[in-house]
């Protein structure tokens, strides 16, 4: 679900304004869990500790994902509905998210949801598993 999160957000950050700054991740209890920076289209992820664990490239509504030594993981595509699909680094499909209002929602391959995101007034989102129970929070 973290993997999704952060791709799912990725492309909604690089297609936006650049963001040079860094954002933090933290658990649902306040404990930061990690932090991503996005600069020149690449959005890099990081753990609590400061080690860069992936990144991810915007390439014209695909979002490419990688692992920390630079070796392709996977990828997403965005659709001009708000929806989009997440595939392996073959081009399997391996699950989807949709946006509805204030949220955007994950489902896995076979379109059972897995989670959901909520963007709160300052500028909070809320993770949340398939329940709707809080599960972690970040700040861009």
């Amino acid at each position: 679900m973290k993997k999704i999160l952060i791709l799912t957000l990725s492309l909604f950050m690089l297609s936006s304004a650049a963001i040079a700054s860094r954002s933090y991740t933290y658990d649902k209890y306040g404990n930061q869990t990690g932090s991503f920076s996005t600069n020149n289209g690449t959005t890099t992820t990081y753990d609590k500790y400061g080690n860069k664990t992936g990144s991810y490239k915007n390439n014209d509504g695909r979002v490419t994902s990688y692992d920390e030594y630079g070796n392709q993981t996977g990828s997403m595509k965005l659709n001009s509905d708000g929806s989009g699909i997440f595939m392996d680094k073959y081009g399997n499909n391996t699950g989807s998210f949709r946006t509805s209002g204030d949220r955007i929602y994950t489902y896995d391959k076979y379109g059972n949801q897995t989670g959901s995101l909520r963007k709160e007034s300052d500028g909070t989102y809320i993770q949340m598993d398939k329940y709707g129970n809080n599960i972690g929070r970040f700040k861009i």
